[in-house]
């Protein structure tokens, strides 16, 4: 990923000889981000479309020229006369009573001059855009992201194309670091030049105090899709809905997305109201905006989305979170913790980062014993939320009585897991509700698959078993 735009001399060069236009589709200073501001800056155009790479590339050119004018007034007005003006060579040599070398000696050091007042102004400009994006980011929740390595470079490839890969999906279960993993690419790419504006839409909030407890913000309304509009006409600073109508909102909107590279995060589409009627309107504004939607529900039957599945840690990668989150909070006894002490923990709560994380905090003021019981019953932290409620009794209650026996039979699937026949034979259903049911906890993120392309085999996650016996036993 390019971090830093380097400005060349012979780029500078050819921009000025493209001063007027041309037949081009390379226009060297319209990718900067000094191009944006100074477009948004002026407000010349009511779009870019109107203005265009072109207009870019002047406006760049004459902010570093009037700069220019203050410091090195002559090799300003040589480069107007010779691109500006279009002025030839010998004409501009003899009215400055030197030779035609002479000239091009001059003529270099002046664009070698301007590009340095090129660069230093780039460079403020794009500390000033990621200021400005990471300010609509939420502040991280964690240190440094753990196990999930591949996957964040397969994620931050697939954003990086630009002509594959425009609604991006991030799935998995409550707590497993979906939105985690959104944040921190959403930083990687706000240090490129990918995307020329980036927005954050977070449709539900939840947080882990230090005392290892959940918290839920109450009260909080569902995101509709005028929220949305709402939302994306603050962040990208367009026209608000007292100076214009819904429709016109809207329809700014579009044309802001389809005319510049955005990024657009929507995190937990499944609290947007009526989230499958979104999509048809995100895919209207795709190209060259992405999006990248964070979800418990995976959107596998979506043709056109390209979903990435997160899955719980293994055990090393969850004990070296349990460590690093240990060294954050000074807990020296559990950061110098043996493996097997942090065995235990991973055989209790498997790899949800979520529940490691709310164990680290309730390890501050019980015992490992005392917490790790407490976790398999299901007890909340006073004031707190249960995980297991967090997590599953939403999705629990609109399950039907075929998902329900499906679930309750791959407890007994262990880490291997079923296969289909082997699944049907022990949940003692048809092999059409077995079927039916597989595809719809599948899309819940409440079944993992594994194995080939000729035998796939069915799995839970560990938090998943310990709360199907636990409410079953009920």
């Amino acid at each position: 990923m390019t971090k830093l735009t380097i400005i060349k001399p012979e780029d500078v060069l050819e921009a000025l000889r493209l001063w007027h236009g041309g037949d081009t589709t390379y226009w060297p200073l319209a990718h900067l981000r000094l191009g944006l501001q100074v477009m948004q800056d002026e407000q010349i155009y009511s779009s870019l479309a109107e203005g265009g790479a072109a207009a870019q590339n002047r406006a760049v050119l004459s902010l570093g020229l009037a700069h220019m004018r203050l410091t090195a007034p002559e090799a300003e007005e040589l480069l107007r006369e010779r691109f500006e003006n279009r002025r030839d060579v010998l004409a501009v040599a003899n009215s400055l009573n030197i030779s035609e070398s002479s000239l091009y000696y001059r003529q270099r050091q002046a664009v070698n001059q301007l590009t340095e007042i090129l660069l230093e102004f780039e460079k403020q400009a794009s500390h000033s855009w990621q200021e400005r994006m990471l300010n609509r980011l939420e502040l991280p929740s964690y240190a440094q992201l753990v196990g999930v390595e591949k996957i964040q470079a397969r994620l931050t490839t697939s954003l990086l194309e630009k002509d594959t890969h425009f609604i991006i999906s991030i799935d998995g279960l409550g707590g497993i670091g979906k939105t985690s993993l959104a944040n921190q690419v959403t930083r990687d790419l706000i240090q490129t030049t990918r995307f020329d504006e980036i927005a954050w839409i977070t449709a539900k909030h939840t947080h882990l105090s230090t005392l290892g407890r959940l918290q839920i913000e109450s009260g909080r309304p569902v995101l509709t899709f005028p929220m949305l509009i709402d939302k994306l006409t603050t962040q990208f600073e367009l026209p608000d809905k007292e100076e214009t109508t819904q429709l016109q909102q809207q329809q700014l909107v579009k044309q802001f997305l389809r005319e510049r590279a955005c990024l657009i995060v929507i995190d937990n589409l499944e609290t947007v109201a009526d989230y499958r009627s979104l999509l048809p309107e995100l895919r209207q504004w795709q190209n060259p905006s992405k999006f990248l939607l964070t979800s418990r529900l995976r959107l596998l039957d979506e043709p056109d989305v390209f979903s990435i599945s997160l899955q719980e840690l293994p055990p090393p990668a969850a004990f070296e979170l349990i460590r690093l989150e240990a060294k954050r909070t000074g807990f020296q006894d559990l950061a110098e913790a043996s493996d097997d002490d942090l065995q235990k923990i991973y055989d209790t709560v498997g790899g949800n980062p979520l529940a490691l994380k709310l164990v680290v905090g309730q390890l501050r003021f019980h015992s490992l014993p005392h917490v790790l019981e407490k976790f398999g019953h299901n007890q909340q932290a006073e004031k707190g939320t249960g995980l297991f409620d967090y997590i599953y009794q939403e999705i629990w209650e609109s399950l039907n009585d075929d998902r329900r026996m499906t679930l309750l039979a791959l407890t007994q699937a262990g880490e291997t897991g079923f296969t289909f026949d082997h699944l049907v034979a022990v949940s003692m259903l048809p092999e059409s509700s077995v079927a039916d049911s597989l595809e719809e906890l599948i899309l819940l993120s409440l079944v993992d698959q594994k194995g080939t392309l000729f035998e796939r085999r069915y799995s839970l996650h560990r938090l998943t078993t310990a709360f199907l016996l636990r409410t079953f036993a009920e």
